[in-house]
């Protein structure tokens, strides 16, 4: 019976390059993937080094019905799975109070979704639980809540961009900014009325809040038309007012309705 041939020198040095590559691997994968220092009440990045920023404006001057709702809780389940980990979520709301001040009713960033978690270093049903609990439950129950009870006089809509464009966390050193509009789009405040003066670029060029133009350079914007049984004004000249209106702000406008 032949001898075994015995491994050489190179066989065992071989071996252990390739255990000492997959450690080095290993933890470079963990070290990629550990989390930076997060704030403890909106699991924010302490750095501000926010991925992404979403930023929901909702415009309600009535309760929403419960088709409303529910197709605003769908729209908010997308944007928030949509947004890469550590990517921040703010829920704004006009005020018709104090116009330039509108309500943030909500602030978190994503823990990441399944779709982002690693197979080899996290638990896929860990992380969902965790996006859902921590994040989107709260966010849906928030927002659900508040449309249901909430109602207010006016709509300051251009009031509410301009505050929203003023805001530090969205400023064009900031990556991959969206803002989503859920609105009639029926601006309504002391300075200027659609329903006073229709959606007239002339008459809005005359009045103080056309200088106060929020800069949204790099800016995607939907607009999400909330749905009426009978609209004030056309919806075509809704749309093109307001396209007019995101070009001088230099941002991307469209609409999904």
């Amino acid at each position: 019976m032949p001898r075994a041939r015995e491994k050489g020198p190179w066989f065992w040095r071989s071996a252990i390059g390739v255990m000492l590559l997959s450690v080095v691997g290993l933890f470079s994968v963990a070290a990629f993937n550990a989390a930076p220092a997060l704030d403890p009440e909106n699991e924010c990045r302490m750095d501000r080094r926010d991925p992404a920023h979403t930023i929901l404006l909702i415009d309600q001057s009535d309760p929403f019905s419960e088709n409303d709702l529910a197709w605003v809780d769908e729209l908010i389940d997308a944007e928030a799975r949509a947004l890469p980990r550590f990517g921040r979520l703010t829920v704004v709301l006009p005020n018709s109070a104090q116009p330039f001040d509108p309500k943030t009713l909500y602030v978190h960033c994503s823990p990441g979704s399944v779709e982002d978690a690693n197979p080899i270093l996290q638990n896929p049903r860990m992380i969902d639980d965790t996006w859902r609990e921590h994040f989107y439950q709260p966010l849906s129950e928030t927002v659900g809540e508040t449309l249901k009870t909430t109602s207010q006089p006016s709509s300051p809509l251009f009031e509410a961009l301009y505050a929203v464009g003023d805001r530090a966390d969205f400023q064009s050193n900031r990556s991959n900014r969206r803002l989503v509009i859920v609105s009639d789009l029926m601006q309504h405040s002391d300075a200027f009325s659609f329903y006073r003066s229709g959606a007239d670029l002339a008459a809005y060029s005359e009045t103080s809040v056309s200088g106060q133009v929020p800069v949204f350079d790099g800016v995607d914007v939907v607009a999400r038309i909330v749905p009426r049984q009978e609209y004030d004004l056309p919806i075509s000249e809704l749309k093109a007012f307001w396209r007019n209106y995101f070009e001088k702000t230099g941002a991307t406008f469209g609409s999904t309705n």
